[in-house]
C-alpha cells in the first residue's frame, strides 16, 4: 500500500529523510492558529503539496500530508469523534444529506468545540493509497474491483434478487463512496474510505522540495467532488477525463477556518516526530 506522503510527492525512506522534510516545512510554514498549547502550522510547496504540523514547544507532535485542492463538498455538522478524525454530513445542492464522511481535517485542532459543530464548503483530498484507473465506466463495471463482497465466492443470489431480475453478484456504481470511519466505535475511527469516481481532469505535479512527481485528479463521486492524489507511476500515466479512479483512499479535509492573527513563518529548529501513518 502506498504511503500518504508518497501520494503528494513527499515520500521518504528513512529518519534522516523525514527530518529533512520536516525542517523544510517548518522553515516556510504559516501559522493557522493555536489550541491547548499546540501551534498549527501549514507548509505548501508550489506544486500544491502540503504538510500540516502540530508543534508544542520544541516538539512536532503530529504531521498530516495534504494538498491545496478546490472546494467541492458542502459539509454540515462537522464534529470530532476522536483526537484525529472528524465526521461530517455531506449535503447536496438542495441541502439534503447525500452521504457521510470521516476525515482528518487540516484545522481539526482549531474546531470551535465550545460552540458546537461547524460546516461549510470544504476541500476534500483523497490520498490514493491503493487505487487503480480504468478506461471508462464499462471497464470498471466489468472489473473485479466493482464487486461487492467476496469476489471469489459470491454465493447464490437471494430470492428477492432473482425475483427482481437484478444482476448477481452485486457491483458498486461507477460513482460510489463508502467512508469506513462513520461505522463502528468513534474512538477507533480512521479516515480511510472506498472511493469510486469519474475523472473530470488531471495533471502531473512535481514537488519543488523533493523532485518527486504525483498526479492530482479532480474526481466526481457520490455526493461531492474530491482531489485524488497519487504517485505518478501508480496512475499508469495521467488519467484522462472519463476514466474511473477506484480504490482505497485516505481522506483529508480543509474547512474555511480563519487564519489566526499573528501568523507567519514558523521557527526552523524543532525536534522530529516519526511519521505515524
Amino acid at each position: 500500500m502506498t504511503s500518504n506522503l508518497d501520494c503528494v510527492g513527499l515520500g521518504v525512506t528513512d529518519r534522516a529523510g523525514m527530518r529533512r522534510l520536516v525542517d523544510i516545512a517548518l522553515a516556510g510554514a504559516e501559522r493557522l492558529g493555536e489550541a491547548d498549547g499546540v501551534s498549527v502550522l501549514r507548509w505548501q510547496d508550489p506544486s500544491g503539496a502540503r504538510l500540516v504540523l502540530g508543534v508544542r514547544g520544541d516538539e512536532v507532535v503530529d504531521l498530516l500530508p495534504s494538498y491545496a485542492g478546490t472546494p467541492g463538498a458542502r459539509l454540515a455538522d462537522v464534529r470530532a469523534v476522536n483526537e484525529d478524525v472528524a465526521v461530517a454530513d455531506v449535503l447536496d445542492d438542495g441541502g439534503e444529506q447525500a452521504t457521510m464522511l470521516a476525515a482528518e481535517l487540516e484545522q481539526r485542532r482549531l474546531l470551535p468545540a465550545a460552540t458546537g459543530p461547524v460546516g461549510g464548503l470544504a476541500c476534500v483530498v483523497a490520498l490514493g493509497v491503493d487505487v487503480a484507473v480504468y478506461a471508462d465506466a464499462e471497464a470498471f463495471a466489468a472489473s473485479d474491483a466493482s464487486l461487492v463482497g467476496d469476489r471469489d465466492d459470491p454465493g447464490d443470489p437471494p430470492a428477492h434478487v432473482v425475483e427482481q431480475g437484478w444482476p448477481w453478484p452485486p457491483r458498486m456504481a461507477t460513482e460510489s463512496f463508502v467512508s469506513y470511519g462513520v461505522f463502528g466505535e468513534p474512538a477507533q475511527a480512521q479516515a480511510y474510505a472506498r472511493l469510486n469516481g469519474t475523472v473530470l481532469g488531471a495533471e502531473p505535479r512535481t514537488v519543488t522540495a523533493t523532485g518527486q512527481r504525483f498526479v492530482a485528479a479532480r474526481v466526481r463521486t457520490a455526493g461531492f467532488e474530491a482531489d485524488v492524489c497519487l504517485p505518478a507511476g501508480d496512475a499508469g500515466g495521467v488519467p484522462q477525463p472519463g476514466n474511473v479512479v477506484a480504490g482505497t483512499v485516505f481522506l483529508v479535509g480543509s474547512l474555511p477556518v480563519p487564519t489566526a492573527a499573528g501568523g507567519g513563518a514558523a521557527p526552523a529548529k524543532r525536534s522530529w516526530l516519526p511519521w505515524r501513518r
